[in-house]
C-alpha cells in the first residue's frame, strides 16, 4: 500500500489532478463566511499555480532526471500546502459557526465550551508550526495563542452585531438584570424600579433617540463630543 502511494506520487500526471480538485474546493468556497482565515485567494492560488505550471513544464521538458524528480517534489510540496489549507478550513467551520451561535443570542456556557473546544482545535492546527519555531513550550504558546485568538474572533463578531444589542431595549434589559443580581435592595424597592424601567421603555420618542444616541456615539462619537464637528471640520479642511 506504501508502495503504490509512493509510486502514484511520483508521477506529475497525479499532482495535476490533485491540484484541479484543490481548486474546484477552493473556488467553489471562495464565498463561505465560514472560511474567513483558512480560505486560498484568488490572486494566491493563481501565483501558486503558475509556480506549479512552471514545475510541470520543467518536468516535460526532458530535463535529467533527478531535476525532473525534484520537480515533482515541488508540486508533491504545492499540494501537500492545499492539503493543509483545506483541513484547516473543515476546522475553521465548526468554529465560526459556533461563535455565531453564540452571537445569536444563545449566552450558555455550553456554547462557550463549544467554542472553546472548535477554536482550540483550529487554532492549535493554524499556529503549530509557528509555535515548534518560537523557543518557548509549544503547548504554553499554542494554549496562548488560542485563548487570544478566540476571545479576538468573538469581540470581532459581537462588535459586528452591536446594534441588535446597544439599544435601549438591550440597555433596560441589562439594567433589570442587575436589579435582579442586587441582593442588597429591598424587594419593594425593585419592584418599584422594575416598573419605572417599564414605563420609560414603552416611549416611542424616547427609544428612537436614544437609539440614536448610542448609534451615534458607536459610529461617530465626535459628534457627540461636539455636534459642530462635522461643519467644523469641513470648514478646517478648506483652509490652506
Amino acid at each position: 500500500m506504501w508502495d503504490f502511494l509512493v509510486n502514484a506520487l511520483s508521477h506529475a500526471a497525479v499532482h495535476v489532478v490533485i491540484l484541479m480538485l484543490f481548486a474546484w474546493y477552493f473556488f467553489s468556497h471562495r464565498k463561505d463566511p465560514y472560511m474567513p482565515s483558512s480560505r486560498v485567494g484568488v490572486i494566491r492560488f493563481a501565483v501558486l499555480a503558475v509556480v506549479f505550471i512552471y514545475l510541470l513544464l520543467s518536468w516535460s521538458s526532458g530535463i535529467r532526471p533527478a531535476l525532473a524528480q525534484a520537480a515533482v517534489f515541488g508540486m508533491f510540496l504545492m499540494n501537500l500546502y492545499f492539503l493543509s489549507m483545506v483541513i484547516l478550513s473543515r476546522l475553521e467551520r465548526p468554529y465560526r459557526q459556533a461563535i455565531g451561535v453564540y452571537c445569536q443570542g444563545s449566552e450558555s456556557q455550553e456554547h462557550l465550551d463549544d467554542i472553546w473546544h472548535a477554536g482550540k482545535r483550529f487554532h492549535y492546527c493554524r499556529f503549530f508550526i509557528q509555535s515548534l519555531l518560537s523557543g518557548a513550550s509549544p503547548l504554553r504558546q499554542l494554549h496562548e495563542i488560542a485563548a487570544g485568538r478566540i476571545r479576538d474572533d468573538i469581540q470581532h463578531a459581537l462588535g459586528s452585531q452591536a446594534g441588535q444589542f446597544i439599544s435601549l431595549s438591550g440597555v433596560l434589559s441589562n439594567l433589570n438584570s442587575k436589579l435582579e443580581q442586587d441582593d442588597t435592595l429591598p424587594k419593594d424597592f425593585k419592584d418599584l424600579m422594575h416598573k419605572e424601567i417599564q414605563q420609560f421603555g414603552q416611549h416611542a420618542w424616547i427609544e428612537t433617540h436614544v437609539n440614536e444616541y448610542l448609534r451615534t456615539a458607536i459610529e461617530n462619537p465626535e459628534n457627540i463630543h461636539n455636534p459642530d464637528w462635522a461643519r467644523m471640520w469641513d470648514k478646517a479642511q478648506q483652509r490652506k
